[in-house]
């Protein structure tokens, strides 16, 4: 018991000792490692601020782009010139064009004073009949306005 208390306290007062910050330990040659050199440009895709550029965001939203069919002779057709979206829905009415926007992954856009959105989709998640299998979707109203493209 004896030595086995005296290898605690040796134990003891060398964690101490090496905690302590009046110790100093001087190197007898150290020469200072050259500090890492970080250029903003290494971190592609990412603001001043740190946060994601609006670039990451809209190309989620860029999957929306194209032509989506729907029922009917019905159609959702996305483009983009620069950050906005133009978004015709034609439906048995005519067509109707409207100005959207990205938002992460989805696009808004205002219809007859109400925010709409469109965001991609599975058929089943479009509520549409005839989308069940489908995978490649896009829905604006659940159950009423949903394209898919074969």
């Amino acid at each position: 018991m004896g030595r086995s208390f005296l290898l605690t306290v040796f134990a003891v007062v060398a964690v101490s000792a090496a905690c302590d910050p009046s110790t100093k330990v001087t190197p007898t040659s150290a020469t200072p490692a050259p500090a890492a050199s970080v250029s903003p440009s290494t971190a592609p895709n990412a603001s001043p601020s740190g946060s994601p550029a609006s670039t990451t965001i809209a190309s989620k939203a860029d999957a929306l782009v194209g032509r989506w069919p729907g029922e009917g002779g019905a159609y959702l057709n996305v483009t983009k010139k620069g950050d906005k979206y133009t978004i015709e829905i034609a439906t048995t009415a005519g067509p109707k064009t409207y100005d959207g926007t990205a938002k992460g992954d989805l696009i808004e856009f205002t219809r007859n004073g109400k925010t709409e959105t469109i965001k991609a989709a599975t058929g089943p998640e479009t509520g549409m009949k005839g989308f069940e299998k489908e995978t490649n979707c896009v829905v604006v109203i659940k159950g009423s306005e949903g394209f898919c493209k074969k």
